[in-house]
């Protein structure tokens, strides 16, 4: 072993090698207490919050980075290598460093957790970033598919991002402003005009963007953005909460009230990575649709869909006159019978493209199917098609009529000059290749001759040929039942 590895491996050892210090008791029982408050709070007014967002129900694991993690709310057994506190209720305790440790959602024991980095023992730091941190787990189990809220955004445009467009960070400054003096207005009314301006504005620039960097936005505001919601809204609770200290109602003021400042400041700070702005204009928005939306809102963002500027623009009025061309134009004519007619036009492609499938299918010859679900991918991508021959059969199938390659990275290769069928959820890829005698099969070099029923459970270097299919595949299962020939990606 190299000196080298040898420092790596050492190094690794101390991040994750048990402490041997004991128990920071005094900073557990001053969580322990923070934590009662956090089920106090999050059971009485966590739904006001969220619909369904009960944070008192969800664990959190507190880490001290250079001496291990004290768990509070966990039901049932205990997960490995945590012992309960003595003499403090409902906590537990694991003697690991973790170095790495950030404020996150995790998981422990296959459970998600909200996890918190001890940074300060201040009821009005440690118990809204509890807050934060809860609705991100709350966010992934909220889930479902085709709608945003949820699902988090693509990071990777943080590196992309054009933070040296002179116009467009003057229009984020400006947006800064008109959120920071909306929040701040007493008005109703004022606060709506102000709304409607900011959603002006923030469309002229996001329009001169290009649409993946402003969906990075829309999508970092509804992830961030409600954590950070849900962490004003606790510092908004425990400002008046008869039931913590002065000291405390008086910390989570100035806290607010700085927040505030940021805001208004929204761009000036050089050494604030771009991703933190929308740790302020997310829940300016929220508070916003709090003050002039619907009391019904959160639910209608979910259910239809909507980003959070697409809720103020509806609240604000900004859409007005658009929403009322549209109920023009649907009571002057016959929609109910258009969408009877789509509704048949729909169902006729559908039965359509079955057809077209299970006749492509069932043509005479070997029937391939290559399968990506064994390997971490899941699914194959691909590395070439003719878009003009791409047809959906439904939202998880679609058939290639002509060429395509479908691939997993270079250890799982093949291309396709017939018809060919893509199933995205099975991971597979089906195509009847030609007559068996055209078939040619090679494992490592040697050839395979195919017979029903025939499995090859780990073979390396398969190579395939037919007229008009290849498959590569450095790893793969494959077995023949009857004409189906099937060839499974392994890794490696």
């Amino acid at each position: 072993m190299s000196l080298r590895t040898t420092v790596v491996v050492a190094i690794l050892a101390l991040m994750t090698a048990p402490a041997s210090a004991q128990i920071p008791i005094d900073s557990v029982r001053a969580l322990a207490a923070i934590d009662r408050d956090f089920i106090r709070l999050g059971k009485r007014s966590g739904e006001s919050v969220w619909p369904g967002y009960r944070p008192d129900t969800i664990p959190i694991a507190y880490v001290f980075p250079q001496r291990g993690t004290v768990l509070f709310n966990w039901r049932g057994a205990l997960p490995s290598g945590y012992e309960n506190v003595p003499g403090v209720l409902n906590a537990a305790w694991l003697s690991q460093r973790n170095l790495g440790a950030a404020n996150t959602g995790t998981s422990i024991g296959d459970r998600r957790v909200a996890q918190v980095v001890v940074s300060s023992l201040a009821t009005e730091v440690v118990l809204p970033l509890a807050f934060h941190e809860a609705f991100h787990v709350f966010e992934r189990a909220s889930q479902r598919p085709g709608l945003r809220f949820g699902y988090g955004e693509n990071s990777f445009y943080v590196a992309r991002y054009p933070i040296f467009g002179v116009r467009n960070e003057a229009l984020w400054s400006l947006e800064g402003r008109l959120l920071s003096e909306a929040v701040q207005e007493k008005s109703v009314a004022r606060k709506r005009e102000l709304a409607r301006e900011f959603v002006a504005v923030r469309r002229v620039r996001q329009s001169l963007l290009d649409p993946d960097f402003a969906e990075f936005e829309r999508a970092s505001e509804l992830n961030e953005g409600f954590a950070e919601y849900a962490l004003v809204r606790a510092l908004r609770l425990l400002a008046v909460d008869a039931q913590v200290s002065p000291a405390t109602r008086l910390g989570a003021t100035k806290i607010l009230s700085d927040r505030l400042v940021d805001l208004a400041r929204l761009t000036s700070n050089a050494r604030q990575s771009l991703r933190l702005r929308f740790y302020q204009t997310g829940p300016a928005q929220a508070l916003l649709l709090d003050a002039i939306g619907p009391s019904h809102w959160k639910r209608q963002l979910m259910e239809q869909n909507q980003t959070l500027q697409d809720a103020l623009a509806i609240a604000s009025g900004l859409d007005d006159p658009e929403r009322a061309a549209f109920r023009a134009a649907v009571a002057r004519h016959d929609t109910a019978g258009a969408g009877r007619e789509a509704a048949s036009r729909v169902a006729s492609l559908v039965a359509l493209r079955s057809r077209l499938v299970d006749s492509v299918l069932s043509a005479p010859g070997v029937l391939l199917e290559i399968s990506a679900a064994a390997l971490p991918a899941k699914d194959f991508n691909a590395c070439g098609f003719d878009p003009q021959n791409h047809l959906q059969v439904s939202p998880t199938v679609q058939m290639q009529t002509r060429w395509w390659r479908p691939c997993v990275g270079s250890s799982f290769t093949s291309e396709f000059n017939v018809p060919s069928v893509h199933d995205d959820e099975a991971g597979t890829v089906r195509a009847v290749i030609g007559p068996l005698q055209d078939v040619k099969l090679t494992v490592a070099g040697a050839p395979v001759t195919l017979t029903d029923g025939q499995v090859i459970e780990n073979a390396a270097d398969v190579r395939l040929e037919a007229p008009r299919a290849s498959v590569q595949a450095a790893r793969a299962k494959i077995s023949m039942h009857g004409r189906t020939l099937q060839i499974a990606g392994l890794p490696m």
